[in-house]
């Protein structure tokens, strides 16, 4: 009896160490919901969500993003309100399901040494920690481009379960376009990865992947119908002035660190060691491999293409979607070759591997929640100082480009607030102070001939950090005061 209870303990004490750390990793990173500091983007999601569920796709079609993680959005703030913390944990939701995706897929297919590698590469990243708690869509793109490339594994592996992996890299792909068109760039690539495997080793799935592609293109169809007409207008008119460097790309991955680019090297130096050798290894394994570095590097090649052909249309941000299957791809090679080493070489290789990956994480991640408590003090110090001085009759004007009416809608939506350039129109009612949101500097210029006619004195100021961009908040109030 003994024996047959230390052997159950030995038999489930691994999965319950790779749980435990899963839950380490998600406590860790559910401390970036608290993260106080929107920016731009940000604050056009917020905005959006307060539009008509009928208006989101209309609005989102004039801009460069499809209208999926709006609806995300909007669902999450209406059944849970409008708190701050809402709107990061619309997006912090599928980091926990890719999470559970590791844990409950990962774990029977690959084993638990690779899933352990991909938790490690995927759950302290800092780029992770970042896009799973931005009120954005990259985190969501990630999840569904990872599933839909699993789906592509289990088809290529024969699974018996082959409609509901068929339905499944059908579903994921399209919901994937739908949140992104570089999500949709790496579901493309993933579908010309398996027609590839199909021509050369299964002919018999190219019946069923030619039904996929046709039904995805169908109902994807209404949405490019929608954007056609705007879609030159978006790509003359995109903001991006110049391509950014391929580094910031392959940060996404592991980090900046040297030991960062230590790893990354091993892990692809693994994942192009796996695809020749050794012998008989299981061809669905392989096709994971090679098709996660297909979209690797794919992805940010026609990025860059398209923006030496058209203009600069290709951001480090966009390779996010696919960072996800790029991380299980690593995972699966590394843990593939360190199987066949006798098995405390095994061990011992893995061990020093995830210490390796997460000595390279964990500097990084520390400095962003570092990085975010600070910000969060700023922001908190210069929010209590308006609201500790306001009083009915007040008003908050920003003069800050960045600080427009929907940063102030957001920061002080009980308080009379107003944005724009225009000195005289920031005065506000008679015996009323200003908050005057301004650069870092003392207002110089037609701003201060105005506040002087007009009779008011600075009553002191406070440092911010406002829509991620640092200003300074004056109080005036007038001279009587």
């Amino acid at each position: 009896m003994k024996k047959s209870r230390f052997a159950t303990v030995c038999h489930w004490l691994p999965d319950l160490l790779l749980v435990a750390f899963a839950a380490f990793l998600v406590v860790f990173a559910a401390q970036f919901i608290a993260n106080q500091n929107f920016w731009l983007d940000e604050y056009y999601s917020i905005h959006l969500v307060e539009l008509d569920w009928a208006e989101i796709p209309d609005f989102t079609a004039g801009d460069v993003h499809p209208p999926l993680y709006y609806y995300i959005l909007k669902v999450f703030v209406t059944l849970f309100g409008n708190a701050h913390a809402v709107y990061r944990i619309a997006s912090f939701a599928a980091y926990l399901l890719t999470v559970g995706m590791a844990l409950v897929l990962f774990r029977p297919a690959f084993g638990r040494l690779a899933t352990f590698f991909f938790l490690c590469l995927m759950g302290p990243n800092a780029a992770s920690l970042h896009y799973f708690t931005e009120v954005r869509m990259y985190g969501w793109a990630l999840y569904f481009v990872l599933l839909c490339g699993f789906s592509g594994y289990k088809l290529v592996e024969g699974s018996a379960h082959w409609r509901r992996w068929w339905i499944t890299l059908t579903l994921t792909g399209l919901i994937a376009g739908y949140l992104h068109y570089y999500a949709l760039l790496a579901v493309g690539l993933i579908y010309l990865s398996l027609l590839i495997y199909s021509i050369a080793k299964r002919p018999a799935l190219l019946r069923n992947w030619g039904i996929a592609v046709g039904l995805s293109v169908v109902c994807y169809l209404p949405w490019v119908i929608l954007t056609a007409g705007r879609l030159t207008k978006q790509v003359s008119t995109f903001w991006l002035q110049e391509m950014p460097a391929l580094s910031e790309t392959l940060e996404l991955v592991v980090g900046n660190r040297l030991s960062s680019w230590l790893v990354l090297a091993l892990l692809v130096a693994a994942c192009l060691l796996y695809l020749f050798w050794p012998r008989g290894e299981q061809p669905a394994r392989r096709w994971l491999v090679a098709t996660g570095l297909l979209v690797a590097v794919g992805l940010p090649a026609a990025g860059y293409a398209a923006s030496i052909l058209l203009r600069p249309m290709y951001l480090p941000r966009y390779f996010f979607p696919a960072a996800g299957f790029l991380w299980l791809a690593m995972a699966v090679a590394a843990s593939a070759l360190l199987h066949h080493l006798p098995r405390l070489a095994e061990i011992c290789g893995g061990v020093l591997l995830a210490a390796l990956v997460l000595f390279a994480m964990a500097e990084p991640a520390q400095k962003s929640l570092r990085e975010m408590r600070e910000c969060n003090e700023v922001i908190t110090q210069a929010i209590a100082y308006v609201e500790d001085r306001y009083q009915p009759g007040d008003r908050i004007y920003s003069s800050v480009s960045l600080v427009d009416q929907r940063v102030l809608d957001f920061l002080f939506p009980q308080q009379n607030t107003a944005a724009g350039n225009d000195p005289a129109a920031a005065l506000p009612e008679e015996n009323g102070s200003l908050f005057l949101i301004y650069a870092e500097e003392d207002p110089t210029g037609d701003w201060a001939a105005v506040l002087e006619q007009a009779g008011y004195q600075m009553d002191g100021w406070q440092g911010a950090l406002l829509d991620n961009t640092w200003c300074r908040i004056y109080h005036y109030v007038p001279e009587a005061q």
